[in-house]
């Protein structure tokens, strides 16, 4: 029989296992934290991005809580005849509103389509362009009781006539 020729691996190919603790190395862990910190800086400016489009959004239309302010005191208004004429109305920051509703009663009993007018004026005197915005609102104070009690006769007399299977 041939000799065996059976050799030890060599120890030259192996690696020497470090005595102390395992752990990261120093340049894992700067590698981390340059990851950590370009991540922060990619959402810390997205949230700056979100801020200021916000802020801008604001000043292209300063006028939006004017407009708000005038369509409460539509809804605020329990007399339809006050609402059909011209109303004055002072906002804040020294600007001043003009107003008037053009009602109109549709085939429901008390709501009302509603063509609201603004003039706005700045706090320069400067006056903006018209604005007209129409809603639909349920107000029972504008009808009038006789117009009220056919139109709620109408929709009695509606839904008798259907027949449910």
């Amino acid at each position: 029989m041939p000799p065996s020729r059976c050799t030890a691996p060599s120890r030259a190919l192996v690696a020497p296992k470090p005595s102390g603790e395992g752990g990261f190395t120093f340049i894992e862990v700067m590698v981390a934290l340059v990851i950590f910190a370009f991540a922060g800086l990619v959402l810390a400016s997205a949230y700056v991005n979100v801020l200021s489009a916000h802020q801008a959004a604001l000043r292209r239309d300063e006028f939006a809580t004017d407009r708000r302010l005038v369509r409460e005191a539509l809804r605020a208004e329990p007399s339809a005849d006050k609402v059909a004429v011209w109303n004055d109305l002072t906002l804040p920051d020294e600007h001043r509103a003009r107003w008037k509703a053009t009602l109109t009663p549709t085939p429901v009993a008390d709501l009302f389509d509603v063509a609201l007018e603004i003039e706005l004026t700045g706090a320069d005197g400067k006056k903006q362009p018209p604005i007209t915005e129409t809603c639909r609102l349920l107000r029972p104070t504008w009808s009038q009781p006789a117009d009220r009690d056919t139109l709620r006769a109408a929709a009695r007399s509606k839904l008798a006539q259907r027949t449910y299977q």
